[in-house]
């Protein structure tokens, strides 16, 4: 596995591996920080195959919306997207889109837009289990009890591990290739 993402930022090339993606984020939302790790790391291996992408020339559209705390950190330490404006979190944009149904709305589908081309990623089905899905929509509501918090913390990292060990091909289906 690659464990690094390399991005230039003006003349700097910057190195930035998971671990540090999770001191960014923290490990609340750690699946989702594992998941954007490997999103980006399939977008740039699309669309700049020869060399780093440039930090400045990056967007990302994310279709978890504003739920997908994790995915959203992940990518903005990485990119800056978000606080360059070029970070789209809206859930109309990928109702029609592939991808599974996440928990609390949208779908597990991403674009990462760089230099005017994008590639769209739309997860597989089955990397969340149902029992992630009802603990995560209670998670939202307010609702879980102790127990259940703890036990969706270790789906959480379960699904974080899970999803570093595998190799982006086989988490995602390009869905829209670059131009």
């Amino acid at each position: 596995m690659n464990d690094r993402i390399a991005v230039r930022d003006g003349e700097d090339l910057l190195e930035i591996s998971y671990e540090d993606m999770v001191k960014y984020h923290g490990r609340f939302h750690i699946g989702g920080v594992a998941l954007a790790f490997k999103v980006l790391q399939m977008a740039f291996s699309i669309l700049t195959p020869q060399h780093p992408p440039e930090r400045d020339k990056i967007g990302f559209l994310s279709g978890l919306g504003a739920n997908g705390r994790g995915i959203i950190d992940g990518v903005e330490m990485v990119t800056r997207a978000r606080s360059r404006g070029k970070m789209v979190l809206d859930l109309e944009a990928v109702r029609d889109k592939e991808g599974p149904e996440a928990p609390n709305g949208g779908r597990y589908y991403f674009e990462v837009e760089y230099d005017g081309r994008k590639v769209g990623l739309a997860m597989k089905p089955g990397l969340t289990s149902p029992e992630f899905a009802a603990l995560s929509r209670k998670a939202k509501a307010l609702t879980l009890t102790q127990d259940e918090a703890r036990r969706l913390r270790l789906l959480r990292e379960e699904l974080a591990a899970s999803i570093l060990s595998t190799e982006p091909g086989e988490l995602f289906t390009v869905v829209r290739r670059p131009a």
